[in-house]
């Protein structure tokens, strides 16, 4: 294990998240753990007070949800639904419109590899900066190109030929003219969007411009605490973050954007 590499450390219900420092220490409720020189995944490690904790990987999920946060993220619930749908493996070059704290962009620095790119756009210097921190803290930075603008105010994203597109903004249907601009022939394009009415507005407009293949869902996990004789859900969940919908760009001009239509 490299030092700095993140770890989970484990006993029972309770976990602590952090970068492993060889030779160093950190204190629990259940005495202090004092790190070996020389430590692996999977291994069991014990407190001054004979506790016995766990090493243990954490996953994406686990560093997506342990960001930074300025904003609200993109949930695990939804991240793995959006990478399938959207088509995103290694090698894929991806816009993110906007990087909000940044919890998608680690899991697209990730997933892209040495060969692909994630263009990360936002217009609030304030968040982009949170989501850089955060990505270097957890993603990938050497596959992420963070780009402080506004497509829709500003002539659009300056990239093309890109194989997906993420769409996280207020009015997802301002941008639909740039986002088919800058897909490659078939493209995909992905939206999430808390209210009903985003998504109404955003598919006629996706209809109007180019896209097809328009689906909508919303994705909604109940974890369930097994015991024997006792199983059952749990009491709290995660519920409604947003909605999911995807499209695909077709041989249709994109029409301009012309402020009229939204009046």
């Amino acid at each position: 294990m490299q030092k700095g590499e993140w770890i989970y450390l484990y006993h029972d219900e309770q976990t602590y998240f952090l970068p492993y420092e060889p030779g160093g220490s950190f204190s629990t409720h259940y005495g202090t753990i004092h790190f070996p020189e020389d430590l692996d995944f999977g291994q069991r490690i014990a407190t001054n007070k004979g506790v016995a904790f766990y090493v243990l990987r954490p996953t994406l999920a686990d560093m997506m949800m342990k960001v930074k946060r300025r904003t609200t993220i993109i949930y695990p619930k939804e991240a793995g639904i959006i990478l399938l749908e959207l088509g995103i493996q290694s090698g894929s070059r991806v816009i993110e419109i906007g990087s909000g704290s940044g919890s998608l962009t680690v899991l697209l620095s990730r997933i892209v590899g040495r060969e692909g790119k994630v263009y990360s756009f936002e217009r609030r210097p304030e968040h982009q900066e949170m989501a850089i921190m955060n990505v270097q803290r957890f993603g990938k930075p050497e596959h992420v190109e963070f780009i402080l603008k506004d497509p829709v105010a500003e002539g659009g994203f300056g990239v093309g030929e890109v194989d997906a597109i993420f769409v996280d903004i207020p009015t997802p249907w301002m941008i639909v003219p740039q986002v088919w601009k800058a897909l490659c022939p078939g493209g995909h394009v992905g939206f999430l969007s808390p209210n009903i009415e985003q998504v109404q507005t955003t598919v006629k407009r996706l209809e109007e411009t180019g896209f097809v293949r328009i689906r909508a869902m919303e994705v909604w996990t109940r974890g369930i605490r097994v015991k024997e004789f006792l199983t059952r859900p749990h009491d709290r969940m995660i519920g409604h973050t947003g909605y999911l919908f995807f499209a695909q760009k077709v041989e249709k001009p994109a029409t301009e954007y012309h402020p009229e239509y939204f009046i």
